[in-house]
């Protein structure tokens, strides 16, 4: 029995409002689909859409997707497309036996979709057991719900789990589960959603497939300039997952979906106007490509300020540019007050000169959780 295996979908959403984006989801999801032509059923765990009251475009576009494989199709509700806490109101009204408020019960009615949640499914030989994102206030109910899975079962969810390595969630969220809610269970498998990283995997058995497509510019292929350009993160890699399981035993591939687009972001950390206006040039020469996504983040001290506009009109060819301002005037690089912070301040002039602003700065971004734009800043300072 072979499963493709695909979450997070997120049809709908429009990146920095571009339909050009909303438009890369969709072909994503298709290519995803493209990739079952082996197996024999596809799950999709979790976050089908990117909301729970999905446009009209994003259903046809899933519909469309859906009918071009003739394979049955199983899904789970994820936290973007489904409410758990609303659920528990309207199961306790109707004994346990409704979908909950969700555009996936429509789907399941009309038969484009079956939503598995907190219930099995036979494959032929195989359990598929579904269960829909819960928030982790809610261990103790989720554990004895998926209690109900059969012996055996393959277990579809939609939650991320204490100690798993993943760029998103990059920190433990609501809907990050304790590894005990999994202890004891009998499952042959876990197919994961709601960790964008694709083919990250837990020792409990889980293996998530990602999102289809980058979500956010924390995914971006990522460049940082002190005096030039040096690439310090790939882009995040999408993609599906084709489950083969055979009696007790499973086995998984990773299979890669080809980029959509350029998605470049670009950390600039500098001194003076001057420099902004090299480094730009410089990044312009570089990644100004079409169809780019480019995410400008200025850090550092600026006297006159940031032109973001300006600096978005160097690059001609991407089809956006956004510039985030994080510098600050050197004289108001930090606003002290009270004797303490006086005395402070004193000391670090005395010691570090004109580098004590440099420090400040540092503090404040690791404050702000930017450890590593901290680290650069600092850097910058020691290269000139």
């Amino acid at each position: 029995m072979k499963i493709l295996h695909m979450s997070d979908a997120h049809l709908g959403r429009a990146q920095y409002g571009l339909p050009e984006r909303e438009e890369d989801y969709y072909r994503a999801f298709r290519e995803g689909l493209m990739r079952g032509k082996t197996a024999d059923a596809v799950v999709i765990t979790g976050d089908v859409f990117d909301s729970r009251r999905p446009s009209t475009r994003a259903m046809l576009r899933f519909v469309e997707a859906v009918e071009g494989v003739e394979l049955p199709v199983y899904v789970i509700g994820g936290n973007h497309d489904f409410s758990y806490v609303r659920y528990r109101a309207e199961a306790e009204q109707c004994g346990g036996s409704c979908a909950g408020d969700t555009v996936l019960r429509l789907l399941d009615r009309v038969k484009l979709a079956k939503l598995l949640c907190w219930s099995p499914a036979d494959l032929g030989g195989l359990v598929l057991f579904g269960a829909c994102a819960t928030p982790r206030d809610y261990a103790a109910e989720y554990r004895k719900l998926l209690q109900k899975a059969p012996p055996g079962a393959l277990l579809a969810i939609h939650q991320a789990v204490e100690g798993v390595q993943a760029r998103y969630p990059a920190e433990e969220d609501d809907y990050t589960m304790p590894q005990s809610v999994f202890q004891g269970l009998s499952y042959i498998h876990i197919a994961a959603g709601h960790i964008h990283d694709h083919f990250a995997k837990h020792p409990i058995g889980a293996v998530w497939a990602g999102s289809i497509e980058v979500w956010d510019s924390g995914e971006f292929e990522t460049w940082e300039y002190v005096g030039r350009f040096n690439k310090v993160q790939e882009r995040a890699t999408k993609g599906v997952v084709l489950i083969d399981a055979a009696g007790r035993g499973v086995s998984v591939k990773s299979i890669p979906l080809p980029d959509s687009r350029p998605l470049y972001r670009l950390r600039i950390y500098v001194r003076e106007g001057k420099e902004l206006a090299g480094a730009v040039e410089e990044a312009a020469r570089l990644f100004d490509k079409p169809g780019a996504v480019v995410r400008l983040e200025i850090m550092g001290t600026a006297e006159e300020g940031v032109k973001t506009r300006q600096l978005a009109a160097a690059f001609t060819k991407a089809l956006y540019v956004d510039v985030v301002d994080r510098t600050s005037a050197p004289q108001r690089a930090v606003a002290l007050r009270g004797s303490a912070f006086e005395e402070l301040w004193r000391l670090l002039r005395e010691k570090l000169g004109e580098h004590a602003e440099v420090v400040i700065k540092a503090m404040e971004l690791v404050r702000e959780g930017e450890r590593e734009a901290a680290y650069r800043l600092v850097l910058k300072a020691l290269y000139d």
